[in-house]
């Protein structure tokens, strides 16, 4: 018949394992849970940054069909001809992403039929425009559905973003609430099975010497357990730590912003590990080291070439045990002799666009710790930078004139206002010079209309040059201009004009092989508060101003309200 202290203490045993066990397959299983969650949050954010690269191709499209509309370029008609297959190449992406979806499978297939209606009726405008010219393709603009149609299409895809945005708060609350179950399953679980541990080890100590043997197994299978309960905080710590970063970058307005964020997590994450993060220009020619912490002992350069790192070459992290023992990326300056240190480099990648690298160093030799952490980190970050460098495409799009780089007219209805208010609000001055080209009609009979073209770049690069930080060059219309001088007195815009004035007339643009020049620029100059005291009066003064330059001979300044 069985001991009755042994009943008990397998008994015990027996509770404390299957306790464990089951705590251990609880947090498995809600670590299983975090980790769909987690990438459910990310499958809503690439479907939220695939219906914006969507809405900036069509609206591109549309912009190159209405510019060969109105210059007759041929590069504007190729450009526009490659857009039908890109969208709907992008539209098939959205559609296989929505899958799972029935609502919003079937939002995109509308969405793709509204996209080739409004793309067939920019083609027929195009074909009108090739046959008959510009006077018949306007009055077949004016008659089809395509404001109707990009209004239908625009619609339908803030709908699709609003339920996306309310699956990804769904889908965070979710990865959340899977967090907290990991953080209760720990906090409960593992204290209750170290407590019955720690009455069972107070029994065999007090037993006698015979049972030391089985006193010894119970220490170690103690250790072990301590060991399991270690790994399974430190990954539930990690899980959180990774969560909460993502949660982060998703707030975050600005790169600079995501990376302060990333060196503070990475460097609680990894504490004795040094890191740098790399970020591609847009030219994508050099990567240069954008924020970093901890100390390297392999010291990487400053500025690279793209091909000095496996991993940008790769496309995949790599991985270095030992410095000296070959294999690193040539951008490492060699440690001292004897020295043994790991590297990493994890490369980071968003829409198919190559945006960088991580570099990791520490103590070797390796391979590094917890890399697989970093990677999570890497993933994340990636993520986030392509969705900021998307955002300011779409802003820089929406306020620029594509021809000539300057602010649109958008951007100055938007801006007067508010420079207007802040010179008034600190009782500082401002003025409005409104610019329009010579003879620009003669000009671009005589050059055609690319060399029109380029003349209007040219002097939207000139403008460009002549202004402060806090100046605002816009493009009016047509060949008019509108420069904007905050905190700017009479002499000063006057100044400021007559350099505009002679710049132009000295400048030259090179046109087919050959280089063009002998343009001047009429200005008409209006000023806050002296001539008026709101933007539409401030542009109708200058306006009257240029008029009156225009009157008198042109390739001169005029001042409001100057006799």
């Amino acid at each position: 018949m069985p001991h009755p202290m042994r009943t008990r203490y397998l008994l015990g045993f027996g509770l404390a394992t299957g306790i464990m066990v089951l705590v251990g397959a609880s947090i498995m299983l809600a670590t299983q849970r975090f980790r769909a969650d987690t990438q459910w949050v990310s499958h809503s954010q690439e479907v939220i940054g695939r219906l914006a690269q969507i809405r900036a191709t069509l609206l591109d499209g549309i912009s190159t069909q209405r510019s060969y509309l109105l210059t007759g370029n041929q590069a504007y008609r190729d450009q526009y001809q490659a857009v039908r297959p890109e969208i709907r190449a992008e539209v098939a992406r959205l559609a296989s992403l929505l899958a799972d979806n029935p609502a919003q499978s079937q939002r995109a297939s509308r969405l793709g039929d509204l996209i080739d209606k409004r793309l067939d009726s920019a083609s027929e405008a195009v074909r009108v425009y090739d046959d008959a010219g510009l006077v018949d393709a306007q009055r077949y603009l004016g008659r089809n559905r395509g404001y109707e149609l990009m209004l239908g299409i625009q619609q339908l895809m803030a709908q699709m973003q609003d339920d996306e945005q309310r699956l990804l708060a769904q889908r965070s609350r979710d990865s959340a609430r899977s967090a907290n179950i990991l953080m209760v399953l720990g906090a409960l679980g593992i204290p209750l099975s170290l407590l019955i541990m720690w009455a069972i080890y107070a029994q065999l100590s007090r037993e006698v010497r015979e049972r030391e043997a089985a006193q010894a197994k119970a220490e170690d299978l103690n250790q072990d357990l301590g060991r399991s309960v270690s790994g399974l905080e430190r990954a539930t710590s990690d899980l959180r730590e990774i969560g909460h970063y993502a949660g982060l970058l998703q707030g975050c307005r600005h790169v600079p912003e995501a990376l302060e964020v990333t060196r503070v997590a990475l460097g609680r994450l990894l504490p004795d590990v040094a890191g740098t993060v790399y970020l591609l220009r847009a030219s994508q020619d050099y990567a240069e080291a954008e924020i970093c912490w901890g100390e390297h002992l392999a010291p990487a350069h400053a500025l690279l070439l793209p091909q000095e790192c496996w991993a940008l070459r790769r496309v995949q992290p790599h991985f270095v045990h030992d410095v000296h023992g070959g294999n690193a990326c040539s951008h490492l300056d060699q440690p001292a002799a004897g020295v043994a240190v790991a590297t990493a480099c994890l490369p980071l990648s968003a829409q198919n666009l190559s945006l960088g690298f991580i570099y990791l160093s520490a103590p070797g030799p390796g391979p590094i710790a917890r890399m697989e952490i970093a990677s999570a980190a890497a993933e994340q970050l990636s993520l986030a930078l392509g969705n900021l460098r998307l955002q300011e495409t779409l802003r820089q799009q929406s306020i620029r004139d594509a021809l000539t780089g300057l602010y649109n007219r958008r951007y100055l209805e938007e801006s007067l206002p508010r420079e207007l208010s802040r010179c008034e609000r600190r009782k500082l001055p401002l003025a409005l010079l409104m610019l329009d080209l010579d003879h620009f009609k003669a000009f671009n009979d005589a050059h055609g209309h690319d060399g029109g073209d380029a003349l209007l770049a040219g002097f939207g690069r000139l403008l460009l040059a002549s202004c402060r930080g806090e100046d605002i060059p816009c493009r009016y219309g047509g060949e008019e201009f509108i420069l904007i001088l905050p905190e700017a007195d009479l002499r000063t815009a006057t100044h400021r004009a007559e350099e505009i004035r002679t710049a132009l007339e000295a400048m030259t643009v090179p046109h087919l092989q050959r280089t063009i020049g002998g343009s001047t620029v009429s200005i008409g100059i209006a000023l806050f508060p002296q001539h008026a005291g709101t933007g539409d009066e401030l542009k109708r003064m200058a306006d009257a101003a240029l008029y009156r330059a225009k009157r008198n001979g042109r390739n001169r300044v005029e001042v409001a309200g100057a006799a």
